[in-house]
């Protein structure tokens, strides 16, 4: 067995790595969904200072706030664009939008009160439904928005239909 000499200039692990497999082609849905991955690493560092004091529970509340409102603004942007695109599965990916939503604001409201290996559950909870909703559930509506997209393009004067 090798042993892997890690010098201090090796570049830091994060929780999530941004994957290439998540970009689906939009530059502004890609650049958000970049920020959640990086959202829910900053989140997993503030659990990693738990030290029981006001301070670390202050640093956790603060960084999901940002989770949740740039989720929120996320999860806007592209539910305009389904609307906009017509895509037939509209609903049933809001509803695990608004299902991640509220999942995310119970945890907030516990936040203080919640045990670290609660908190790092929840933490894996984002790194997977980012990992799984980017990688899959965010492709489905891929082939209309891009077929309504290349569509509205080509018309004079950017009119929609």
């Amino acid at each position: 067995m090798q042993i892997k000499h890690i010098s201090s200039s090796s570049k830091k692990t994060e929780f999530i790595e941004w994957d290439p497999k998540f970009k689906i082609g939009i530059p502004i849905i890609d650049k958000q969904h970049e920020h959640l991955v990086s959202l829910c690493n900053d989140f997993y560092q503030s659990l990693l200072k738990n030290n029981d004091t006001w301070n670390y529970k202050t640093l956790v509340k603060q960084t999901m706030e940002k989770c949740l409102e740039y989720a929120g603004t996320h999860f806007r942007e592209e539910e305009r664009l389904m609307l906009a695109s017509h895509f037939s599965g509209y609903k049933q990916h809001k509803a695990s939008h608004d299902a991640f939503t509220e999942k995310c604001e119970i945890t907030y409201v516990r936040i203080e009160n919640l045990p670290i290996a609660e908190a790092l559950k929840f933490a894996h909870f984002l790194r997977d439904w980012i990992q799984t909703h980017i990688a899959h559930e965010d492709r489905l509506y891929l082939p209309t928005l891009l077929e309504f997209l290349k569509k509205n393009q080509s018309k004079p004067n950017g009119q929609q239909s």
